[in-house]
């Protein structure tokens, strides 16, 4: 431990000596400092977290530089009393794991106050090997919707629905969460988590009748977006394979980086194909057809067979409705990301998405490319006069309504006119409702209320129904069951990649909850508790 004597100065000492009196106050003034410090230490240790920096970074640049702002500013009496607070590595890991601790108790005591939220949860592997799960949720607190970092656990084994559900229920009876208080559960379309007779879902059920599931409408859309027919499907490869070509040799790439340096153009670079990325594919073709002319240049200066695609319009054309229909996929995939979305809201988007496919379809076979900005404009040029706009019509409509074809496959379960009383309650026709004859009766009541009327357009969603819950509780909790639960599984992604940032191959046995708690909860940590919980010392 810290030497006291360190903290006390040589006016302190003739005070102890020779006035009893200012013993006391001495005494509480050393004292004070070092609370300050623990305080501070804290402080720190949540902003390293929360950096997701490794621990070590406090010791080695934050108090030095810190000491070296200070002298500067303030003289060097006053830098060296930064000195006295504690941040070496083992203190911030040490601070990180009780200020998690907070955190965690702050959440778990208002899921039991609340009674009701959804969870969502995603499984994945960490750069060690191992399986980890992740889980948010979202609850009502303060008249407010609240989204949280619920855990992030290690699966010890196979990472089986048994398993998983094992971890889930393991903390909700640590925790004495009742499973009855949770409403939905939102996943992706893994068979551990989805599957009819052991998944993740059924498990679940056994012990919550009541509940609900979502299968996450972010994956939903990626999967709708991925079939194409067998001619668009060619196309798409062979441009795959140019962009290998030039981006899979470290030669090839400089070289077409100064090629494209010399004609003037923007950007010098193609992008690769990832297919985890979920907007991977409109970057890949978008950058590829900006940079045709460049790509056929350089390929036909490499002599490669791949350039009798660039030199064929009607292939062209083909990359440009590819660019053109994966830029309006990635909108739609974009659309659907974010915090505090709903069933509603991405319900009405995926909606009017397919509706502008049936628009689409119908613009087609009248010889109109103009809702594809780029394919459009390429057709349009007199050079490009011998494409074979028949085909390509075809090639596209084909696609257009294989799309339509995914889009009702995965989003059948979809009813946004189910959804109406509860987004735009004053608009709804309460005669088309199926709703039980007391909830009918409230709505009506709500109907004219006024003061609700009035506050619809002004607040959100889950704002009116909350202040609306006060005096129609039945169908308010009947709305709450709609716009509380998750529609996607996007904090769990936004999860994951947190985890790669903090845990890497120089961490690699590192246990991250902790890190991963006070990096993404919105909850803060309660430092006047935790600093009362410890005995303030100084630094190591």
């Amino acid at each position: 431990m810290f030497p006291f004597s360190n903290l006390v100065t040589p006016e302190i000492r003739w005070a102890l000596k020779h006035s009893p009196d200012n013993q006391k106050s001495c005494i509480l003034q050393a004292t004070k400092v070092n609370e300050k410090a623990l305080r501070a230490s804290f402080l720190v240790a949540i902003r390293v977290a929360q950096a997701k920096k490794p621990h070590t970074i406090a010791e080695t640049l934050i108090m030095p530089a810190a000491i070296d702002m200070c002298r500067e500013m303030f003289g060097k009496a006053l830098a060296s009393k930064l000195k006295t607070i504690p941040i070496s590595n083992d203190t911030i890991q040490r601070r990180i794991t009780l200020a998690a601790a907070d955190v965690e108790e702050q959440l778990i005591s208002r899921l039991q106050d609340c009674k009701q939220f959804a969870i969502q949860l995603d499984e994945s592997t960490d750069v060690s090997g191992q399986a980890q799960l992740i889980a948010y949720v979202r609850y009502i607190w303060m008249d407010e919707v609240e989204e949280d970092f619920l855990f992030c656990k290690v699966c010890p084994g196979h990472t089986t629905s048994a398993e998983l559900f094992a971890i889930l229920d393991n903390f909700m009876a640590a925790n004495s969460i009742e499973w009855s208080w949770c409403i939905r559960v939102c996943t992706d379309g893994a068979a551990a988590m989805t599957g009819k007779r052991t998944g993740l879902w059924e498990l679940v059920r056994s012990n919550v009748p009541t509940a609900t599931f979502t299968h996450c409408m972010i994956h939903r859309e990626s999967l709708a977006s991925k079939r194409m027919n067998a001619n668009l499907k060619s196309i798409f490869d062979q441009a795959i394979k140019i962009v290998n070509y030039i981006k899979a040799h470290p030669l090839n790439s400089r070289l077409f980086a100064s090629l494209c340096s010399n004609m003037d153009f923007d950007h010098e670079q193609l992008l690769m194909h990832t297919e985890v990325r979920w907007l991977s594919r409109g970057k890949v073709f978008n950058r590829l057809f900006e940079l045709r002319d460049v790509v056929r240049e350089f390929l036909g200066g490499k002599n490669s067979q791949l350039v009798v695609h660039l030199n064929d319009n009607s292939w062209v054309a083909a990359l440009a409705y590819l660019a053109d229909i994966f830029e309006q996929l990635n909108k739609l995939n974009s659309s659907l990301q974010g915090k505090h979305t709903n069933l509603i809201t991405l319900s009405d988007k995926v909606s009017a998405f397919m509706k502008k496919l049936d628009l689409w379809k119908t613009r087609l076979f009248q010889g109109n490319f103009e809702m594809f900005d780029q394919l459009h404009e390429f057709t349009e040029k007199q050079e490009n006069a011998e494409i074979n706009k028949p085909e390509l019509v075809k090639l596209i409509s084909e696609h257009i309504q294989s799309l339509l074809d995914q889009f009702n496959f995965y989003f059948g379960d979809l009813n946004v006119e189910s959804f109406l009383w509860v987004s735009s309650p004053f608009l709804a026709h309460i005669d088309s409702l199926n709703l039980p004859t007391s909830e009918l009766n409230q709505l009506i009541e709500l109907t004219s209320d006024t003061t609700l009327k009035m506050m619809h357009p002004r607040v959100s969603l889950m704002k009116f129904w909350t202040q609306a819950s006060h005096e129609y509780p039945e169908l308010s909790q009947k709305a709450f069951k709609i716009i509380l639960p998750f529609a996607t599984s996007y904090l769990c992604e936004c999860g994951f990649s947190a985890l790669v940032t903090i845990k890497t191959k120089c961490r690699s046995r590192l246990e991250v909850e902790d890190e991963l708690r006070l990096s993404l909860s919105s909850i803060t940590p309660r430092l006047d508790k935790l600093c009362s919980n410890l005995q303030a010392q100084g630094s190591h």
